[in-house]
């Protein structure tokens, strides 16, 4: 794995909102909804967080902006559909949103319990879920605009924030998902004229 010293502000940014958001997503407990983030420069965005931070809180983001003048924070999205992640691909964000990153809860079954489980959808998905193989995963995917990947997934059997694995390409299929999100204000702006459009800014 890279270190922090071979990493571009970019790169190292995208890493530390990630690992952040997964602590955060963490707190909440399992079994929550899949959950969308706008990643905004924090450099657009200081004044109206400093106003909703305490003293302390403000120094050290101004220390982090200072360290690293891109540096992300991660924006909840609300008023979503209730099934985000099967809408996920019809969203997108313009430019002056850097990168997004979604929470989410799967299961993994061993590759014995899959060839073994029924073809029907619904049989498969009863099967799977009350296999003994079967274990609980969290996973924040992320994408920015300039290409850069990151990932944390957590396994309920191991909830710990040093049992967290990270990598650039754990759902791949995702993350091409979340780059395409990223358009320009131009390709927004035609997308909105549209009607049916479900294009966000």
């Amino acid at each position: 794995m890279d270190t922090s010293s071979d990493l571009s502000s970019a790169q190292l940014s995208l890493r530390l909102a990630v690992s952040s958001l997964e602590k955060d997503v963490a707190q909440l407990g399992w079994d929550q909804s899949p959950s969308l983030f706008a990643l905004v420069p924090t450099k657009d965005i200081f004044p109206q967080l400093e106003a909703e931070m305490d003293g302390a809180q403000a120094k050290q983001l101004r220390a982090a902006l200072s360290e690293n003048p891109q540096h992300l924070t991660a924006v909840l999205q609300d008023h979503l559909p209730a099934d985000l992640m099967d809408t996920l691909g019809h969203l997108v964000f313009g430019e002056d949103v850097a990168g997004v990153a979604v929470a989410m809860e799967r299961f993994l079954v061993s590759p014995q319990a899959d060839a073994e489980a029924p073809q029907d959808p619904k049989e498969r998905e009863k099967f799977l879920l009350a296999h003994p193989s079967r274990q609980d995963v969290r996973i924040v995917a992320a994408a920015t605009r300039d290409g850069n990947t990151w990932c944390a997934s957590r396994a309920r059997s191991e909830d710990s924030d040093d049992m967290v694995a990270q990598g650039d390409n754990i759902v791949p299929e995702l993350l091409e998902v979340l780059k395409a999100m990223l358009v320009s204000d131009a390709e927004l702006a035609q997308l909105v004229s549209q009607p049916g459009s479900a294009a966000d800014s």
